[in-house]
Formats: C-alpha cells, sequence, structure tokens
C-alpha cells in the first residue's frame, strides 16, 4: 500500500501526477505533512491517524450511534448531520443568552446540546457505516465545526446568569488548548487524542445539560468564599467553580503530557550526531 506525504506550500500539476506521489513543496520550507496512505486506487486516499477515543460514556454512546445510524434514511448525508450539529449550537446559545430575562429558556438550550451531540457524534459514524468517509475534508468540516460550535457556547455560556463570563472564557481557553494539543499530537504522533482520562466533547456537554437540569430544578445558587484567593471573585455559581475546576485540571494535564511526550520524543527522535559531537 503506497504512501504519501503532503507539504503544504505551492505545487505543480507534475508532482500531483508524480507516480511516487510525492507531492512537493518548492521555494518555502514545509510545516506540515499529513501522512496518507492510498485505499486501492489513485486519488481515493484515506489519512493514516490512529484514533483514541476512550471517553466514560462511550460504553452508552458508541452503541448508540451505531444504531442510530443503521437507520437514517439513505437521502441524509453526514454532511446534512454536521450541519444539524452546528444548528444544535446556535439553538444551545440561543438558550443561554435567552434565559437571561428566563430560566425556562434553559430548556431550549438542553434541546441545543443534544441536536450538537447528536449531529457532531454521528456525522462520522454515519460516513464509516457507508463507506463514504472524505479523510482530508471530513478533518478539516468536522474539527472547524467544533471549534466554532464549543466556542459560541462557552461564550454565550457567559452571557447567561449561569456563570461569569469571565469563568466561561477559561473554560473556553481550556478547550482551544487542548484541541490545539490534540491537533499537534496528529502531526508528532500520528495520533488523533479526542479524549483525555476518559474525558471528551461528549462528556462537556453531558455536565452542562445537568447543569442546566439543576438550574432549573433548584435555581441559581451562589457560594461566596471567604478566604482568599477564592474570595477575590465574590459570589461563584455552580457553573463558575465546575468550569474553573476542569480547566485547571485540563491545564495541569497539557503541561504533564507535554513533559512525557517531549521526553519520549527525545529519544524516538535524537538530535543528529554532528549536533551532539559539537557540544
Amino acid at each position: 500500500m503506497p504512501s504519501i506525504a503532503f507539504e503544504f506550500g505551492a505545487l505543480s500539476c507534475d508532482d500531483h501526477r508524480a507516480r511516487d506521489y510525492n507531492i512537493d513543496l518548492r521555494g518555502v520550507d514545509p510545516f506540515c505533512r499529513l501522512p496518507i496512505q492510498t485505499a486501492g486506487r489513485s486519488g481515493d486516499a484515506t489519512m493514516a491517524v490512529k484514533r483514541v477515543n476512550q471517553n466514560m460514556l462511550g460504553g452508552l454512546e458508541r452503541p448508540a450511534l451505531t444504531w442510530l445510524a443503521a437507520r437514517i434514511p439513505g437521502r441524509v448525508t453526514p454532511d446534512h448531520l454536521t450541519m444539524i450539529g452546528v444548528a444544535g449550537a446556535v439553538l444551545t446559545a440561543s438558550g443561554f443568552v435567552s434565559s437571561r430575562w428566563s430560566l425556562s429558556w434553559l430548556w431550549v438550550s438542553c434541546l441545543g446540546l443534544v441536536l450538537n451531540w447528536l449531529g457532531d457524534s454521528l456525522d462520522g459514524t454515519l460516513a464509516r457505516r457507508r463507506g463514504i468517509e472524505r479523510p482530508r475534508y471530513g478533518f478539516f468540516i468536522d474539527h472547524t465545526t467544533d471549534m466554532f460550535s464549543q466556542a459560541l457556547i462557552f461564550l454565550s455560556l457567559g452571557l447567561s446568569p449561569c456563570a461569569h463570563f469571565g469563568a466561561a472564557c477559561v473554560g473556553l481557553i481550556a478547550f482551544l488548548m487542548m484541541f490545539a494539543y490534540t491537533l499537534i499530537g496528529v502531526q508528532v504522533r500520528n495520533v488523533m487524542q479526542i479524549t483525555y482520562f476518559g474525558f471528551g466533547a461528549t462528556e462537556i456537554r453531558m455536565l452542562l445539560l445537568v447543569g442546566n437540569l439543576l438550574v432549573l430544578a433548584f435555581g441559581i445558587v451562589h457560594l461566596q468564599f471567604r478566604y482568599a484567593p477564592l474570595s477575590m471573585f465574590g459570589a461563584l455559581s455552580g457553573h463558575d467553580l465546575g468550569i474553573s475546576s476542569i480547566s485547571l485540571a485540563a491545564a495541569a494535564l497539557i503541561v504533564l503530557s507535554t513533559v512525557k511526550q517531549a521526553r519520549s520524543l527525545s529519544v524516538s527522535d535524537p538530535a543528529p550526531a554532528s549536533t551532539l559531537s559539537s557540544k
């Protein structure tokens, strides 16, 4: 099975048609390579990236997605499901912002979270089941829509009475850090780490959903801490505490994982002998 190495930059038609499938960049230094394997015929390629998805809810989620994918009408495509996921994010944001006037709008946010999960999780499952994967297109669309959807959800949460805007921004920063770290892992290890310690996008949505239901049942509960440094933030809601705790844990995880991966890569990708001899 031949291998293709993509280097970003300007490429010529002759290079694109080369028999050895090397697409070359001239005039610029490549900043990224995407290893590709052909699936048996020219132009039909799949990304050689290992997906690691061991989320806590996977035992329930994966069978449910498989069951749903088997019953989706043929006229419904993965792109349709992706659009449903984005529409769910917009609906979630609308519910959060509107809850400033009435907490009952959080029901709309709950519905949006379900639709966002359904569209985002089911599009890839449907494509794999039907054998219609589009690796590079799917990779691009999936991750860009995830990025915009999560940014919209977190920012709108900060505009709701459930959480301070600063706390919501901290949550968004943590998500984007994990997002970037995952893409770095694709480049250096050919591994797409979708979940960390069993925690991923599905678990984030579930926590937001549970938080909404608790607020609908008991109202917004604020806690006042007398001791520094928490006292400087004033009254904090349950959303504030949950988002801050998870974000700090995520940041610590990235630091520890970075040190571990740097040590591993220093062994598997050692410095050239000429560099070592010069020291």
